[in-house]
């Protein structure tokens, strides 16, 4: 019983000392995707891009209000002839047209941020690779929000935006 004992325990120190070693041949990275989409040419591409698709969407949502508000002074003012109950039905539609129209305008921005954002990311995933195996990285990690600290020679965030600055 002493024996299995013994052995259990340096089975286990070997084991322990075995993950430990692992654990040092690990290194991480670390990249910061939003400074990529900020600073890279690529991503202030895109970011224009988004730019001019949220103004179309801001014009065409003012011209939805400026029809509703057209409709509620022309109401008000009894220029139009409709009857009584199509008066109250009238605002109350466009009205519910307009903030669906918002909120879709919204929706429609929001999902080409996230394809903007996917697309600038796959451009530099090939780059993160690259790095990945010849700085010897067996991990590198995207989410600042999560990081307490961040080593600067983990840091690979500015050589990503340098090598893909190269390739436009």
């Amino acid at each position: 019983m002493k024996m299995l004992k013994i052995g259990t325990f340096c089975l286990l120190a070997v084991l322990f000392g075995a993950l430990t070693a692992a654990a040092q041949t690990s290194k991480v990275g670390f990249v910061n995707p939003q400074r990529i989409i900020n600073e890279s040419k690529i991503g202030r591409i895109a970011q224009e891009d988004l730019a001019r698709l949220g103004r179309e969407k801001d014009r065409r949502v003012s011209e939805a209000l400026q029809e509703v508000e057209v409709i509620k002074q022309e109401l008000s003012k009894g220029l139009l002839s409709v009857s009584e109950e199509q008066a109250r039905e009238k605002p109350a539609s466009c009205r519910s047209e307009y903030e669906q129209l918002v909120e879709q305008s919204n929706l429609d921005i929001q999902g080409e941020e996230r394809r903007l954002i996917q697309f600038v990311m796959r451009r530099a995933d090939s780059i993160l690779r690259r790095i990945a195996e010849e700085m010897g990285f067996t991990m590198i990690l995207t989410d600042p929000e999560i990081m307490g600290y961040v080593a600067p020679s983990v840091d690979i965030t500015d050589r990503v935006i340098r090598e893909l600055n190269g390739m436009m």
